[in-house]
């Protein structure tokens, strides 16, 4: 783990490379009357408590999906936008919470790749994860479940988007962005505080304000802990972000960043399959091809070492410079830097024996011998982007310009090691029932694989204004990529089967926007992205082919404001595929699977029913299917694991109840069938959750109750597939799903002054 001292010499280093670089390079700000409209609107937000039952969004403007300063409804792509209000109200405490009630999105906790996604048909690496709006490696490596305290918002744009934010953005970018300081915000603090079952507690302190007349600042820190729903799961969460705004002129202005982040994600890896005649309480949430079921009995036990880990700690150094070149010209330059240090012990893979066999030595017995697995990463990321935007008109045709370059380059270093000579022992084997932990012993190290990736890239973005009804939103991005790929076996000798590879590739899309009122667009987008393979690129060796993949997307859909702005409604149509894509399919390699498309509807309304009455839905339907491509024929015609055919979530509150201000609420979660594996011969069944809560607010403060699945209701929420039926004789690794969270019933107190 990083010690203070490093952070600070690197703070100090980073702080003077900035300082150095502005000599030459500058940012700019577009002083509009619509941003000074917005910047009070987020001095007012302080003291605003809000709703469980949100907008839209419509007119919010949105950092990640073009950086043309269009708001949602100009905009021809599906944006969503949770922001730090409506992630108190709902409770939620974690990033990947903000995300769980969207359409079409399912999102796991396995503890290999906390908080993943699927959206779209896609998954994991496929989905870009952005840090406040730049990338700072594959989402699988650096996706942790930040607390959400420290977030100011969430923003999600739908498709591909590898002209906006480069590698892996296929299925949708995820943008969490930090609470920050800006020109002109009151000085004010926030506390919550929250406790609830499990032993779970969730801290949070922010305060902001203004420290001289030119000089802004926030600080907020949270911690997160919980014992956890099943027997020694133990996780927590420390995270500290701050941020100081300098005015130096009325054209420039400089701001330091920082967001470091401690966390344990806990090591309850799955609940083991068995089979269905050797069950006490089959929980029938679950099919399969061989009759496995899920056991009540065995839902709340742990099968893994008592000194499992799954650990990382993380930080965030960014500099911005902002330059007015005149009202219609903006200069940005940003320089960023990220490290992290993510390190797990644990026997992760567990197989109910149902003969004697390799290393099973008694039927029922649960084996982990091969089970038992080390991984740490060091990465570090230093990147640069420097942005042009220039608005102008040519006749009657106003235009929003957009053009830029970035460079990052990414060191990551992965030690891995598994159980090879280590000789089997009695305590490898554990009783379904009654699990004694033991401890993981003597750790075998396989080997180390130093991966360092530079990217260059040139974009630019246009929105052109054709018509009082009708816009032209156009982009494109030229990157290269150098990856150079290294093996050394345990004893520190290269065993020869890294690579070199350089690529280029050109992304780039063409989107409309037209006006059918002053409230109702429609729009259509078709964009082209071409990458190499997402973050598995960390597991192929040199004998393996890994060319370009090359992913299209056609969108068209509508957006309304009606009922004189008291509604909302989007209703979005997609087709998405892509070649070439790679799963992990054992310990250490992986395989090609051949191509993969989607197709679907998405939809989403709000409406204020009355002064007190709000009411909020969504729905998805999405039909993915693995293709056959030039490459393999693997999976063809099968549903990739993870991706429901419908999502649907309520939301409703009533507020002001006997004119008390009290305010209750509901909410019904839906996650259709879900194929846990790739030859589709694992079923995890639907399920519905019900949510409840109720809440006494004042002016400046707010207590809520709630209570989550309040039916407890069982449903395994996300397959991961290396998993599944990894069980032949010859290799009794894993056979294991995870059992969703048991009803769980919290009590938040915010305040605000």
């Amino acid at each position: 783990m990083h010690s203070i001292n490093r952070y600070v010499s690197r703070f100090t280093a980073l702080s003077t490379a900035l300082s150095i670089a502005f000599v030459t390079q500058a940012q700019v700000s577009d002083t509009t009357a619509k941003n000074e409209d917005i910047e009070e609107q987020q001095i007012e937000r302080l003291v605003v408590m809000g709703s469980p039952v949100g907008t839209l969004g419509l007119n919010n403007e949105s950092s990640t999906a073009s950086g043309l300063g269009l708001n949602a409804m100009e905009t021809p792509a599906t944006i969503e936008i949770v922001d730090a209000e409506l992630m108190r109200a709902r409770g939620y405490t974690k990033l990947s919470d903000s995300l769980a009630n969207l359409p079409g999105v399912v999102t796991g906790e396995h503890p290999t790749s906390p908080s993943t996604f699927s959206m779209r048909g896609f998954s994991r690496g496929q989905i870009t994860v952005l840090r406040d709006g730049l990338w700072i490696g594959p989402s699988t490596m650096v996706m942790r479940p930040q607390n959400t305290f420290n977030l100011e918002r969430v923003e999600i744009l739908r498709g591909p988007a590898s002209v906006l934010n480069g590698i892996g953005s296929v299925a949708g970018t995820v943008n969490a962005i930090t609470k920050t300081a800006y020109a002109g915000m009151n000085n004010g603090t926030n506390l919550q505080l929250g406790y609830g079952s499990h032993n779970s507690y969730h801290l949070g302190l922010g305060n902001q304000g203004e420290l001289d007349e030119n000089l802004w600042y926030t600080f907020d820190v949270s911690r997160y802990a919980s014992d956890g729903y099943v027997d020694n799961t133990n996780s927590e969460s420390n995270n500290f972000t701050t941020s100081l705004l300098w005015q130096a002129s009325d054209k420039l202005s400089l701001k330091f960043s920082a967001d470091y982040l401690e966390d344990d994600v806990g090591s309850y890896y799955g609940t083991p399959l068995i089979p269905a005649n050797d069950a006490k309480d089959p929980l029938g949430i679950i099919e399969t091809g061989r009759g496995e079921v899920l056991d009540g009995a065995m839902r709340y036990n742990n099968y893994n070492v008592a000194d499992a880990y799954a650990k990382s700690d993380q930080l965030f150094l960014r500099l911005d410079a902002d330059y007015h070149i005149h009202e219609d010209m903006r200069l940005q330059y940003t320089l960023f830097k990220f490290d992290a240090s993510r390190a797990w012990q644990n026997a992760e893979g567990y197989v109910y024996c149902t003969e004697v066999a390799g290393t099973c030595n008694n039927y029922g017995e649960l084996q982990r011998y091969y089970g038992y697995f080390i991984l740490d990463h060091e990465q570090d990321v230093l990147g640069n982007r420097i942005t042009l935007n220039v608005n102008s008109t040519f006749g009657e045709i106003e235009s929003r310009l957009v053009t830029g370059f970035e460079t990052t380059s990414l060191d990551f270093v992965r030690s891995r090691g598994f159980r090879r000579q280590v000789e089997q022992t009695p305590a490898d084997a554990l009783d379904p029932y009654s699990p004694q932990p033991g401890v993981y012993g003597q750790r075998e190290l396989r080997g180390v694989s130093p991966t360092d990736m530079t990217t260059r890239a040139f974009f630019f973005g246009n929105a052109l204004q054709l018509t009082d009804k009708l816009s032209l939103v156009t982009g494109a991005r030229y990157e290269t990529l150098k990856l150079t790929r290294e093996n050394f076996n345990a004893e520190g000798e290269n065993e020869n089967s890294g690579f070199k590879r350089d690529y280029n590739w050109i992304s780039w899309r063409i989107g409309s926007v037209y006006k059918l009122t002053d409230d109702t667009v429609l729009y259509g987008q078709y964009s082209n992205a071409k990458d190499p393979i997402n973050s598995n690129i960390f597991l192929v060796n040199n004998n393996q082919n890994f060319d370009l993949t090359d992913a299209t997307q056609f969108e068209v859909g509508l957006k309304a404001s009606w009922m004189q702005g008291k509604a909302e409604t989007t209703l979005a149509y997609f087709n998405i595929e892509r070649d070439d894509i790679f799963e992990r399919f054992a310990l250490d390699s992986v395989t090609n699977v051949g191509g993969r498309s989607s197709k679907g509807i998405e939809a989403s309304t709000s409406l204020l029913l009355s002064d007190n009455w709000r009411l909020g839905a969504n729905a998805a339907y999405t039909e993915a299917t693995f293709e056959r491509s030039a490459n393999v024929e693997l999976f063809a015609g099968n549903t990739p694991p993870n991706v429901p055919e419908l999502t649907a979530n309520i939301y409703s509150s009533y507020d002001n109840i006997a004119n008390l201000p009290i305010e209750v609420g509901a909410s019904i979660h839906f996650v259709d069938d879900r194929y846990g594996d790739n030859p589709n011969t694992v079923t995890l069944k639907a399920y519905t959750l019900t949510n409840i809560f109720a809440s006494y607010k004042g002016d400046n403060y707010r207590v809520t109750a709630r209570i989550d699945n309040l039916f407890d209701k069982a449903y395994a929420p996300w397959s991961d597939v290396f998993y599944l039926h990894q069980d032949s004789p010859g290799f009794i690794y894993a056979n294991e799903l995870l059992i969703g969270a048991p009803r769980n019933v919290r009590v938040m107190f915010d305040y605000q002054f």
